[in-house]
């Protein structure tokens, strides 16, 4: 067996932004990650066309949050809130960068968000959102650009509103698979980078008691890992496994690929069900 090579890098992260608190978390979470890993930062912003073409409809009224009044919406008026927010969510940027000295830029497109997302992180290394948005209970739903954008091939960083944290240590799905040893990598990539630890999570269905598995990764990792420990999980047993992930939300959840999501019902359950942040690695 060979032992891993350190190819895992993250040198361009693409933060989707929206002015929700979802969003401010990827911010900071993505600020973080780009002072340890030596990368440049892009922020995204969408001006939705489906709220343009809403505020369109004449008899379409928003309620205000505060008062429970309601007022007319015009695109007129969505226009402006969206060019507030787009400036709004630029100066936060601007300022989380310029205090990490860290290397950024900004643009706002206009179009369908998901798509525009997906567009835009074609040739980076790393995309950083939200798992939620604006609405109202977020609490029990997970956006749906969030959950389109997880489900994708590409590299995603997906935090919940308490972004990662501080201090926080990693987790790796290992099934001994190539995908988890290169969520391994990551990971070992990763604390090598300032994180505190890593967390392996043995699925042992099949494997045994788990010994075989710790055998494999102290082989591949020729013992790399500064602080490294173990947890047992039946992964084919949903219970077990959400219990897993919320005995560990102080952590970061590396996946080498979106294998563990499909032996549950829906992403969009572990996402509800935990207030985890997940690392979901290119799908190779």
């Amino acid at each position: 067996m060979s032992k891993l090579s350190p190819t895992f890098a993250i040198r361009r992260i693409l933060v989707a932004m929206d002015a929700s608190p979802y969003s401010l978390a990827a911010l900071n979470a993505a600020v973080d990650l780009a002072v340890r890993m030596d990368a440049e930062l892009s922020g995204l912003f969408v001006e939705d066309t489906a709220l343009l073409r809403l505020a369109e409809i004449p008899c379409t009224r928003e309620v205000l949050y505060f008062s429970a009044a309601e007022a007319h919406l015009t695109r007129a008026s969505m226009e402006s809130r969206l060019r507030a927010q787009s400036e709004q969510v630029r100066k936060a940027l601007e300022a989380a960068a310029q205090h990490a000295q860290v290397a950024w830029s900004f643009r706002t497109v206009r179009g369908e968000v998901a798509s525009e997302v997906l567009a835009a992180a074609k040739g980076v290394d790393l995309l950083a959102l939200g798992k939620g948005g604006w609405a109202l209970d977020r609490r029990l739903r997970t956006g749906s650009t969030a959950l389109e954008l997880a489900a994708s091939s590409l590299p995603v960083l997906l935090l919940p509103e308490h972004g990662v944290p501080e201090n926080a240590h990693l987790l790796v799905y290992y099934d001994g698979s190539p995908a988890a040893q290169r969520g391994l990598l990551a990971a070992l990539q990763l604390e090598a980078a300032g994180m505190d630890g890593i967390t392996l999570l043995l699925d042992t269905a099949g494997r045994g008691n788990g010994v075989l598995l710790q055998n494999e990764i102290d082989e591949l990792t020729q013992r790399r890992a500064k602080n490294l420990r173990y947890r047992q999980i039946d992964a084919n047993d949903e219970a077990d496994l959400l219990r897993a992930l919320k005995a560990e939300e102080s952590g970061l959840l590396v996946l080498g690929s979106r294998e563990l999501l499909k032996k549950l019902p829906s992403l969009d359950l572990l996402l509800r069900e935990t207030n985890i942040p997940f690392l979901l690695l290119a799908n190779e």
